[in-house]
């Protein structure tokens, strides 16, 4: 029993990663194209040695009203996932309607990972695309500049697919994004030959390694979702690898390949911990902490009236944490940017049900501060079935179902305080995991009161948050994009970064 009760407090509410690692793959492994002929291919996916999931593309001609020759081209992917004893389950479709020049005309993609579908859609009209981003009722839209030469998702591979790249050439491919919701700018660059053993027998075969970046379309690199393919004669990606928690890799394969199970599905906390030298004693009673930290940039770590990052030296970060309080450190604006208090899909804090339960949690309490500690003590005890089972949920399921981790514990209490009048948003980072012997990544939240951020931890019961919380990144959870708040924990859960306590009291 006590061993359960520690894996209960610390390993269960450590945030998912799948959805992390689905962001990942939607946007830079899409499936890869299928031979015209063939209008189907399937790929399985492998972190390390273990087959977690796969991709399955298929294109159908179409007719449209006016009688023009189109493409249906869909992707569905499956992701399965054991997190301690749980499993979850995360599934992405997107589909476009397009010409056969590969223009896009119309796009829908729906990602489930949990009990609800969140799904962006649009139709690409005078050179535009009005994006509708829906979640249990909720809309927020976004309208994107679509020139034709826009490619869907998968537009890099289907690029390679079309015209097979050569010896030393450089590409770009303007595609659509999945999940960032955004035209990014692939870069591919042909290195060379290289012989890779593929197939149950190790067989080799000579193919073109391919480099594959990721840019926004301002010029931003998102160094997470760069790849490698290996590609045959014809355009074909036969293989395809990102260097991310432990090595992610996708084969092409026959459907049976692609659909197998494996007895025991990968445990993807194996993956998302990055170890301590030594243990840290008693975290939950922590009120300040210096940490050493290598192998990421300063900018890694925001610097607020909780945390203060400073390098000093080569390669070296200090990062100071300290438990904070409406009144710690100066006042800043008397209100935050509106975003905070707004209802948006993921926070539905105009819902009427979270609305209902926030006033049964508040009761009587007028103070700001106050109302949002009854919160947070009031989504500790109501979760109570706190599993790993649910990848990410909206605040409106999660006051429904009353389950979930650390992300569902975050998303429920910033709409209830939302709904009472008291600015949030939530928090990703990383903690301390006892039982897991490391930092793990987290969800918790911080409201706005007395002209402050603090933090508080739902699914910790924290009001005074411990300084094993580090934080990487806030977000509203607003807009079409909500979930590119969470690329920051991609970036961390890297080989050669060591997180080192140097004083934790």
């Amino acid at each position: 029993m006590a061993e359960a009760l520690r894996l209960d407090r610390w390993g269960r509410r450590l945030t998912t990663t799948s959805t992390l690692l689905f962001l990942l793959l939607a946007g830079q492994l899409a499936a890869q194209a299928p031979p015209d002929a063939a209008r189907e291919a399937w790929d399985a996916i492998y972190i390390g040695n273990a087959k977690v999931g796969h991709i399955h593309l298929w294109i159908t001609p179409v007719q449209d009203a006016r009688g023009r020759e189109l493409l249906n081209v869909r992707v569905d992917y499956e992701l399965n996932l054991r997190r301690g004893n749980d499993i979850a389950t995360v599934r992405m479709r997107y589909g476009t309607i397009e010409r056969p020049d590969g223009e896009v005309l119309r796009l829908d993609t729906r990602t489930q990972a949990g009990q609800q579908e969140i799904r962006a859609r649009g139709d690409v009209i005078d050179g535009a695309m009005e994006l509708t981003l829906e979640v249990g009722g909720q809309v927020a839209r976004k309208r994107l500049a679509w020139d034709k030469d826009v490619r869907g998702p998968y537009g890099p591979e289907m690029s390679l697919s079309r015209d097979p790249i050569r010896p030393g050439e450089v590409r770009t491919v303007r595609n659509f994004v999945p999940d960032l919701n955004e035209i990014c700018v692939t870069t591919l660059k042909a290195i060379g030959l290289e012989e890779i053993p593929l197939g149950p027998k190790g067989d080799t075969f000579r193919l073109m390694r391919v480099e594959a970046t990721l840019a926004t379309a301002d010029g931003q690199r998102k160094p997470e979702f760069d790849a490698v393919h290996w590609v045959d004669e014809s355009g074909q990606i036969l293989k395809s690898y990102v260097n991310q928690l432990g090595g992610i890799t996708i084969y092409r394969t026959t459907k049976e390949g692609a659909l197998a199970r494996t007895d025991r599905p990968l445990d993807l906390l194996d993956h998302s911990i990055i170890p301590v030298p030594r243990p840290i004693a008693s975290p939950d009673r922590s009120r300040a902490a210096t940490y050493e930290i290598t192998g990421l940039p300063l900018e890694t770590f925001p610097t607020d009236q909780r945390q203060q990052a400073e390098l000093i030296r080569d390669g070296v970060i200090r990062l100071q944490v300290r438990t904070d309080t409406p009144t710690t450190g100066p006042a800043g604006p008397a209100e935050p940017d509106a975003s905070y208090l707004r209802a948006n899909p993921l926070i539905d804090s105009s819902d009427p049900l979270i609305s209902r339960l926030a006033r049964q949690a508040v009761g009587d309490a007028r103070d700001p501060w106050q109302r949002a500690v009854a919160i947070q003590r009031w989504v500790f005890q109501n979760i109570r079935n706190k599993n790993f089972s649910t990848a990410f949920e909206p605040a409106t399921a999660v006051a429904r179902d009353r389950s979930g981790d650390c992300t569902e514990h975050s998303v429920l209490t910033a709409a209830m305080c939302r709904a009472v009048g008291v600015p949030a948003r939530c928090v990703v980072g990383l903690v301390y995991a006892p039982d897991l012997k490391g930092f793990g990544p987290h969800m918790w939240n911080e409201v706005y009161v007395q002209g402050r951020w603090v933090a508080l931890d739902a699914a910790f019961n924290q009001s005074e948050v411990d300084a094993t919380h580090l934080k990487l990144a806030d977000t509203s959870l607003e807009g079409v994009a909500p979930f590119e708040a969470f690329l920051p924990v991609l970036r961390v859960i890297q080989p050669g970064v060591r997180i080192t306590p140097i004083e934790v009291r």
